[in-house]
């Protein structure tokens, strides 16, 4: 890929690279919110264009890119990472992977001058970690933020850390230093290491906490039309007014596969740990219980957040 990458940068000029991503969209949640399932969904727009999945692999081709220092303070990533050379490379290889939901490559469309025309749209969860970093790479960035019932995702949060412990799937940091799992899983936000020896559930919230924190803050520094908000409640309970919705918001059609969903026809999401159902989030209830008057706040700011993004509470 980096062979290609390279040769692509002498066959497609700035303006035209430039052009295909004028004005992506960047799913943005907190760890286990829905969010593979949403950009599952959307992906199948016939206007929209995807890498197939995360962008981990293309993150991994710039070392400087792993996290907010050397020291991993945390998975943070501001303007100052954003160097020309990154921001270039960066869009080359999104040009390279990118396709439509019938596997159409995207570089043909900017050959044939219809790079403008597209709407790419991305998922990385460390990305709603880097809005500094994601503005500077791409100053036209639109963003869906999702967000999800505290106990639900807290529970799924939790389950992911007890998966990662046995498999180490969810693992994204192995051995940080004076860590004692030797692993962790999700996101890294600032403060990671003030969790030493706390509890799975203490671990989870945080998580939970300090990135929808984060995301509400970069939020709310832009303008009303460069964002919108999704609850999964309401994604799982009425798909199909909000994948129009979310498809009108991106400048993309939502087609038949997308305007005929109902609760009862929706997919299981590819990361998902065991089967859904209602209240399965009890399983952690007393846990969960002991971490929910923290996060007051945060779910107070969730609402007003979504309220202000034009969508009825």
């Amino acid at each position: 890929m980096r062979k290609f990458v390279r040769r692509l940068a002498n066959q497609v000029s700035e303006d035209e690279l430039d052009a295909c991503f004028r004005k992506p969209v960047f799913i943005v949640s907190a760890p286990r919110a829905g969010s593979t399932l949403l950009f599952s969904l959307l992906s199948k727009s016939p206007d929209i264009w995807t890498i197939g999945g995360e962008s981990h692999g293309v993150y991994a081709q710039f070392p400087h890119l792993a996290g907010q220092d050397a020291t991993l303070a945390s998975g943070r990533l501001d303007a100052s990472h954003a160097d020309e050379r990154t921001r270039q490379q960066m869009k080359l290889y999104y040009l390279a992977m990118a396709k439509d939901s019938t596997e159409r490559p995207l570089l043909n469309e900017v050959m044939q001058g219809r790079g403008e025309e597209i709407v790419f749209l991305e998922k990385t969860p460390r990305n709603s970690l880097n809005f500094g970093f994601l503005q500077k790479v791409f100053p036209g960035a639109r963003y869906i933020y999702l967000h999800r019932d505290p106990r639900e995702n807290i529970s799924s949060i939790m389950e992911g850390w007890e998966l990662g412990g046995k498999s180490g799937e969810f693992v994204t940091f192995r051995n940080l230093p004076d860590w004692p799992l030797g692993y962790w899983c999700f996101l890294l936000p600032p403060d990671w290491s003030l969790l030493k020896g706390r509890p799975i559930e203490e671990i989870a919230a945080f998580q939970w906490q300090a990135c929808n924190e984060i995301i509400l803050q970069d939020l709310s520094s832009l303008p009303p039309d460069r964002w919108t908000s999704v609850s999964y409640s309401d994604l799982i309970s009425r798909p199909s007014e909000e994948l129009q919705r979310l498809c009108g918001f991106c400048g993309a059609g939502s087609g038949d596969y997308l305007s005929g969903r109902t609760e009862d026809n929706l997919p299981l999401s590819a990361s998902t740990i065991t089967p859904p159902r209602k209240n399965k989030w009890k399983r952690h209830e007393a846990e969960i219980a002991s971490v929910l008057p923290g996060l007051e706040k945060t779910m107070q700011l969730i609402n007003k957040m979504h309220t202000a993004s034009g969508v009825a509470a």
